[in-house]
């Protein structure tokens, strides 16, 4: 009988263990939501779109900040658009790119060369600016915008 019982704890041991894994995501926390919400809070509209949805100027400005392998990579993720109004119209002040994982980040922002060479100097110059907040990077014109996005 005890041995029964000390398989029945170890088993409700390891189930609680599984299921506090699970719902801390693996390490893969979606930074997304608390993002929208802190811009929402401070006034920003924000809108979500795939990069075929969204308007021309919306795509120039990542076509300027990006290289053309990374606009490609586009189509792989959700766009976080963020505006702010000024003088009764919508001004852009940000596009968050919304990754899988903060591992899908880095392969984003890793530039290959010809030769199959892996530069990550982008990646690493994005996470000491503060652009990358666990699987979003964020392309920001107005300075501002960056503070909310690293304490969301």
């Amino acid at each position: 009988m005890k041995n029964m019982m000390k398989r029945a704890l170890i088993l409700a041991t390891v189930a609680i263990m599984l299921f506090a894994l699970a719902s801390c995501g693996g390490g893969n926390a979606d930074k997304s939501g608390a993002i929208k919400a802190a811009f929402e809070k401070e006034g920003y509209t924000v809108t979500s779109a795939k990069y075929a949805d969204m308007d021309e100027d919306a795509k120039e400005i990542l076509e300027l900040a990006l290289s053309d392998d990374m606009v490609d990579k586009m189509a792989n993720y959700e766009i976080i658009l963020l505006s702010k109004k000024v003088a009764g119209f919508d001004v852009p002040t940000a596009i968050v790119v919304k990754c899988d994982s903060a591992t899908a980040v880095k392969d984003f922002l890793t530039v290959t060369d010809e030769e199959g060479a892996k530069d990550t100097t982008l990646y690493d110059k994005a996470v000491d600016e503060g652009l990358i907040n666990e699987n979003c990077y964020i392309i920001a014109i107005d300075p501002d915008c960056i503070d909310l996005f690293k304490n969301a």
